[in-house]
């Protein structure tokens, strides 16, 4: 049995073979400090930009069911279905960007993803929100494992550390941001939903122009239609690390997918909140308290910051779960922030986990492997929870909701307190933060 790689220990076996296989593959050589920071600065903006579209819809499904008056189970379904669209993306091009390069995989999503800002834009009916809402996750599900792994490609060993702070706080203060901006709109405009959506198409416009300027980051290798066939696949030397970051992984995102899909209609109807920015602020308060920890609390390594973080994420459910039973709105509001806390530092941490032990053209196939894991807990525990509401109860559905996130968050805690193999040599090389350019690191 081939032997697996653990947490901390040093991916770059030092082998002859070893080393010239992650010379073939590398990433061509940089063309100057300018076009990388335009490279990493355009990257980690569409990112935002992808980010903060998928949470605009939030604020405006408690709306539209008022205005179109379909089913109180569809709220969660059109969140879900979003989800699973990036699942299916993801199995199938998720290893493309290793083979034909970033950009076109890039240029290519943010085209479709310009055509679900379109869509949503001259929506009258919730099927043809869900059918915008599926583009949007095929495209986002194309977008993510790309842009990151150019993110990767793009970071200078001296800006390894910034790098890596900007791949974690891009998608969260991105879902924090269009929560608040599709919250705003729906308080102070009568008819929010075209304004949202033509705003987020002028963006997207721009954001395809800047990311059309970008070099290409990574070479091309053959194999590129044997890589569409539906597969996750985690490189070898990162498989011990992956497992035991699944829980961690899989906490942060149900805990994300709980604020996007069911805490508006919970403010609006368990508490009694009407206020269309404030129920946004709410969504938005994840997400935004955990872009601010992923920056403060960088300096943590990766196993420290996943364990304290998932540990927030139960005690942030657990008064949210006191909140809904009490009809607590502050409550909510600390639970939201502990939550938040928790999202940043476990997110950033279980990341930090996994990525050193992936080489460069390693990359597309392992940031795939994560988000894939990500989404099924983003999506399928919200489908879940919608299914529930009509037999027991909305209060009752979110209160299972919670409870299931404290549960696996527990269970996270428990693998992380397993011991490592090779404990020295994990302490000696596991990162402060996902460290980026693995391949420069010195071998022991």
């Amino acid at each position: 049995m081939p032997h697996l790689t653990g947490p901390g220990e040093d991916p770059i076996a030092p082998s002859a073979q070893r080393s010239a296989t992650t010379t073939r593959h590398a990433p061509q050589r940089r063309r100057g400090r300018h076009s990388d920071t335009y490279g990493l600065t355009a990257m980690t903006s569409v990112l935002f930009l992808f980010f903060a579209a998928a949470a605009a819809p939030s604020p405006l499904l408690p709306l539209l069911l008022k205005e179109w008056g379909f089913q109180p189970w569809l709220l969660t379904f059109a969140f879900a279905v979003y989800a699973l669209a990036i699942l299916v993306a993801l199995l199938v091009v998720g290893r493309l960007s290793d083979h034909i390069g970033r950009r076109p995989v890039i240029l290519a999503a943010t085209t479709l993803e310009l055509a679900s800002m379109i869509i949503f834009l001259v929506s009258e009916n919730i099927w043809v929100f869900v059918i915008a809402r599926t583009l949007q996750g095929l495209a986002t599900g194309a977008a993510t494992g790309a842009i990151s792994a150019a993110i990767a490609d793009f970071a200078g060993e001296h800006r390894a550390r910034l790098t890596a702070t900007l791949g974690s706080v891009g998608p969260l203060a991105g879902l924090a941001a269009g929560a608040v901006f599709a919250g705003t709109i729906a308080e102070f405009q009568p008819d929010p939903k075209p304004v949202i959506f033509a705003v987020l198409a002028v963006l997207f416009a721009i954001g395809l122009a800047g990311i059309a300027a970008v070099r290409e980051s990574s070479s091309k290798r053959p194999g590129a239609a044997r890589s569409l066939t539906p597969r996750v696949a985690v490189p070898r030397a990162a498989r011990r690390a992956f497992w035991k970051a699944i829980p961690i992984a899989v906490a942060v995102w149900m805990a994300g997918g709980f604020y996007l899909s069911v805490v508006g209609e919970t403010a609006r109807d368990l508490l009694a909140i009407t206020d269309e920015l404030d129920t946004s602020l709410l969504i938005a308060g994840l997400s935004a308290t955990g872009a601010v920890t992923v920056i403060i609390s960088q300096r943590l390594r990766a196993r420290t910051g996943a364990t304290i973080g998932v540990l927030l994420i139960a005690l942030g459910m657990l008064s949210g779960i006191l909140a809904i039973q009490n009809g607590s709105v502050v409550l909510l509001i600390i639970g939201t922030v502990v939550s938040g806390a928790g999202f940043g530092m476990a997110f950033a941490g279980a990341v930090g986990l996994v990525i050193p032990h992936a080489r460069a053209h390693e990359r597309g196939e392992l940031f795939s492997a994560i988000y894939v894991v990500n989404y099924l807990a983003f999506g399928i525990p919200a489908i879940g929870a919608g299914l529930f509401i009509t037999p027991l109860g909305l209060s009752a559905a979110v209160l299972l909701y919670a409870a299931a996130v404290v549960a696996v968050a527990v269970i996270g805690v428990a693998v992380q307190a397993l011991p490592n193999r090779d404990a020295r040599r994990t302490q000696r090389h596991e990162p402060p933060s996902p460290v980026i350019s693995p391949e420069k690191r010195p071998a022991p």
